[in-house]
């Protein structure tokens, strides 16, 4: 009995940790024009390549997004894709590759991210290593941001008069300040009911968000402004990658950085896509003459103290210099 009870617990420490199914969260659903699913899906694809069992599970069957965090960070869940707020809560320099107008598109949001070593994203990982979780990819969704809304075509900042925006939290507050617009903080879950209710009118957001949840039904006219870089996270468990053996982690680092180099090719791709997708779904798009762009330009840099932790402006000044083709 003894030999036999130690013949198990050797075969059981004998047993990789994936040798489990490893979970893959996704907030959203399983829609072509989501990145989130689109990423899992290509990670598990590359996990399974190497001879591990992966399911990417959606529409956050796992659970909303702390939720997910916590189940990482206690090594519950081995992979998750969140919001980038996941990771503001913990280290707030991240907001600095949002900030409007800093980086000039998401090519070049990558090469600084991605392509790059840099002190920022050092700071940042180890920040959310302290926490018990990895960073495993800062997936792009397509293009750069703009102000949707139900009521006028905007051509300038003196078209936003007496528009109520939806701002995610208080820092995005300060960046509509300097648009002369009123932000009010309302969770998407409740923006559809928001809208109808006239506690908002619309959004700043990249296209594919209204896309995705359908908000083209009444948010109807789209302004380009290219103002910001979105991005999503995609967040692994400390505990579960730590625990691999060297072989297997290579094998996750493999599939890891194939599921992020296809997102890049995604990006540009669905980038292309988006402003005629919202014309087909009857969307009136405008875009800024050269002047109504440096005005927002010029309004949004001001905000910047505010959308990124104070001293930080001087160090992404330098690493967008350094990464702009």
């Amino acid at each position: 009995m003894k030999r036999m009870l130690a013949t198990l617990a050797a075969i059981t420490l004998a047993t990789p940790l994936w040798a489990e199914e490893i979970k893959i969260a996704v907030g959203c659903p399983p829609v072509p024009a989501c990145a989130d699913w689109v990423y899992a899906e290509d990670l598990a694809e590359g996990l399974r390549e190497a001879g591990m069992e992966a399911k990417v599970f959606t529409g956050g069957a796992l659970g909303k997004d702390p939720e997910i965090v916590d189940q990482l960070s206690q090594g519950l869940l081995q992979v998750g894709l969140t919001n980038f707020v996941m990771i503001n809560e913990v280290d707030d320099t991240i907001l600095g590759f949002l900030a409007p107008y800093m980086f000039d598109d998401m090519a070049h949001f990558f090469r600084a991210t991605q392509d790059t070593e840099s002190e920022l994203m050092d700071g940042i990982r180890a920040s959310m290593q302290a926490q018990g979780i990895r960073i495993a990819g800062l997936p792009g969704l397509g293009g750069t941001m703009g102000v949707f809304n139900a009521k006028t075509p905007i051509t300038s900042v003196e078209d936003m008069e007496g528009l109520r925006l939806r701002a995610i939290d208080s820092t995005q507050i300060e960046l509509f300040k300097q648009w002369d617009v009123q932000g009010v903080v309302v969770d998407m879950p409740e923006f559809s009911g928001a809208v109808q209710q006239g506690i908002v009118d619309g959004y700043f957001n990249p296209p594919v968000v209204a896309l995705i949840f359908r908000h083209t039904e009444f948010l109807k006219h789209y302004t380009d402004l290219g103002a910001g870089t979105p991005f999503r996270s995609a967040l692994m468990s400390a505990d579960w990658y730590d625990g691999l053996n060297a072989e297997d982690r290579e094998a996750v680092d493999a599939a890891v950085a194939a599921a992020n180099e296809k997102n890049r090719a995604w990006t540009a791709k669905s980038a292309e896509g988006e402003i005629e997708g919202l014309k087909e779904a009857g969307v009136t798009v405008s875009e800024l003459e050269d002047d109504a762009l440096e005005d927002f330009k010029t309004r949004s840099q001001a905000a910047w103290d505010v959308l990124m932790p104070e001293g930080e402006i001087d160090a992404f000044r330098a690493l967008a210099e350094a990464t702009r083709e």
